[in-house]
């Protein structure tokens, strides 16, 4: 329902208000931005900030270091594809406990036909950005590193049913279904020793809006993100 005021001034005091609170909102997403960039924080994926990987071992190697991040294994033997690797990471990363990943998003209360609330379900992930130099996610315990962090990635209906098969796809020299030969592969970069991270989840850095929400970190995905596109692989 649109507001009523008494008068035209009230109606420009609320109109200045509102353009305010834009130029404000805009501004700290340009200074989250800016300092992502700064700290070339990534998101899934990705070899560098806002750089999708391009080839076949660079996306190899980004999910080897995520897993490794997430203490799962390895590319595992026995023919083990980009793409399986690729859906294990993403799986792995959804169902990770202490990193601050959160897989209902967008969920929020309805009202039903009868005029009672149910609680519906949202399907949006988000979580923290992954520091290639350090080769482990922004956690909650490591603040002296992040102070400004942990800075997030949202992703509308990615933790559906499906969504990543629907999704995903290779980079442009490869089919994505060739065999991992693992006795060819390179080193991982060193990784830093680093705590296990508490269970606890960290304060998600968002504001709500009526429909949405609207990460710290600009989502940088066109497929299905909030905010801002870019060519990705996912």
């Amino acid at each position: 329902m649109k507001k009523k005021y008494k008068n035209r001034a009230e109606q420009q005091d609320a109109y200045r208000d509102r353009q305010r609170a834009k130029q404000e909102a805009a501004a700290e997403e340009a200074d989250a931005l800016a300092t992502c960039k700064r700290l070339n924080l990534c998101g899934y994926s990705e070899v560098a900030f806002n750089t999708p990987a391009r080839t076949w071992l660079e996306e190899v190697q980004i999910h080897r270091s995520w897993l490794r991040a997430l203490e799962q294994p390895d590319v595992l033997p026995g023919g083990e594809t980009l793409r399986q690797l690729a859906k294990r990471t993403w799986n792995s990363l959804l169902a990770s406990k202490g990193y601050g990943v959160d897989t209902d998003g967008d969920s929020k209360w309805v009202v039903t036909e009868d005029g009672s609330k149910q609680w519906q379900r949202g399907f949006g992930v988000s979580y923290p950005l992954f520091d290639p130099q350090k080769q482990h996610f922004q956690i909650p315990f490591d603040s002296k590193r992040f102070p400004e962090g942990p800075f997030i990635e949202g992703i509308r209906d990615a933790a559906k049913p499906g969504w990543f098969d629907a999704t995903w796809k290779a980079p442009k020299d490869c089919s994505g279904d060739e065999p991992i030969d693992i006795t060819t592969l390179p080193p991982l970069p060193p990784i830093q020793q680093a705590k296990k991270p508490a269970p606890e989840q960290p304060e998600r850095t968002v504001v709500e809006q009526p429909q949405d929400f609207i990460y710290k970190t600009p989502p940088k995905s066109d497929l299905g993100t909030y905010g801002l596109s870019r060519t990705s692989h996912l």
